[in-house]
């Protein structure tokens, strides 16, 4: 058998060889707030097996295990702003955290850093009671059911070290809020392809840990009980409630013609929903009659994703070069976040923010990443 291109380029292989030589790989993030975050590069395990796969004839392909630990050095994050008794929940949504790895050795990435690093900056100011992830975290375009493209290959153990990335910085952003992850369909791939491809691997535990996640879930892989990050499974009806008037879900709905939002407005009219899903920005007000002839308001809302925006992450109307790269597509997604302020009474007032080329207006003040 012949060696992938992958492993031909000499470029590439340099890299690895150069990269290996350090003791110590780190990376550093900056955003607004002069906030400097010190990273061990998630990619380095991943680059240990490829160089143990330089003498042989193919490259080893990755055992899927949890995200690679990581150190984080922070700032100190602001005090909670006074809100007049109101209490504050953050939305983002659809950061479809993924890669494409193309045979050059480039490597295209779906997620936007510039936007999660606005959203990060946002959770660290506001020091929010709660922070709602409304699904498809990861992107996990290798357990799709859909066409394979040969630049999903060994990606799935970058998105979960990416994934947790995220999420380790959003929680030193963030020390104190309650974090949940709520399922979407792109996160329930990987239940779905073991179900599908290796059902015999399907609940499987650490030994003598009955209580423990299994090894193939998202919440293992991720480390989510190690950051404080309640998970919210069983996509489509995974949900959880900023109160008693207020769902988050993920969403299975997305009306390309029209607003995917008032469809959840006009089929919960007594209740707001927050939803994922479509990656489109938009809140949609509904008032109905009420039992003894009282006006009846809710909303139905999505922050926007968190992803690219450009055709880069897989979708029905992108495209790819004979390269394997993908092409320019104009979709019609918005980058942003959203906020949810309530009280005890069951009011709220919702909001969603714009993210434009890492940039976002929040609160009359321009945030940047």
């Amino acid at each position: 058998m012949g060696r992938s291109p992958l492993w031909d380029n000499e470029d590439f292989l340099a890299d690895c060889r150069s990269s290996m030589q350090k003791k110590d790989i780190m990376a550093k993030w900056e955003v607004s707030s002069g906030l400097v975050v010190d990273v061990r590069k998630a990619q380095r395990g991943d680059l240990e097996r490829r160089m143990v796969s330089l003498d042989g004839e193919v490259p080893a392909w990755p055992t899927i295990q949890p995200a690679d630990p990581m150190e984080v050095h922070y700032l100190q994050p602001e005090a909670r702003p006074a809100r007049g008794g109101l209490s504050l929940s953050l939305k983002c949504a659809d950061p479809q955290i993924g890669f494409r790895v193309l045979e050059s050795g480039a490597i295209e990435v779906f997620h936007d850093w510039q936007a999660m690093s606005v959203f990060i900056e946002v959770c660290r100011r506001e020091q929010p009671e709660n922070i709602t992830i409304l699904g498809d975290f990861l992107d996990l375009p290798s357990q799709s059911r859909w066409a394979q493209e040969a630049g999903f290959a060994r990606t799935t153990q970058m998105a979960i070290n990416e994934g947790h990335k995220f999420l380790v910085l959003l929680r030193h952003a963030a020390p104190d809020a309650e974090i949940v992850l709520v399922e979407g369909n792109h996160d329930k791939r990987m239940q779905n392809f073991i179900e599908a491809n290796a059902l015999a691997a399907y609940g499987l535990r650490r030994a003598n840990m009955p209580d423990e996640w299994p090894v193939m879930s998202i919440t293992y892989l991720l480390r989510l009980d190690e950051l404080g990050v309640t998970y919210f499974d069983a996509y489509p009806a995974a949900a959880h409630w900023d109160d008693d008037s207020t769902r988050n879900i993920h969403g299975t709905r997305a009306n390309s013609r029209g607003s995917t939002m008032s469809q959840y407005a006009n089929e919960a009219p007594h209740i707001n929903t927050w939803a994922g899903h479509t990656h489109r920005a938009e809140v949609v007000y509904k008032t109905v009659l009420g039992p003894r002839g009282e006006p009846i308001e809710s909303y139905a809302a999505n922050p926007g994703c968190l992803c690219k925006t450009d055709g880069t992450v897989p979708s029905v109307h992108g495209a790819l070069h004979a390269d394997g790269s993908s092409a320019r597509v104009v979709e019609d997604w918005q980058n942003g976040f959203g906020a949810n302020l309530y009280d005890s009474k069951g009011n709220s007032w919702p909001q969603v923010y714009r993210i434009r080329d890492g940039r976002a207006i929040y609160n009359g003040e321009l945030f940047t990443a």
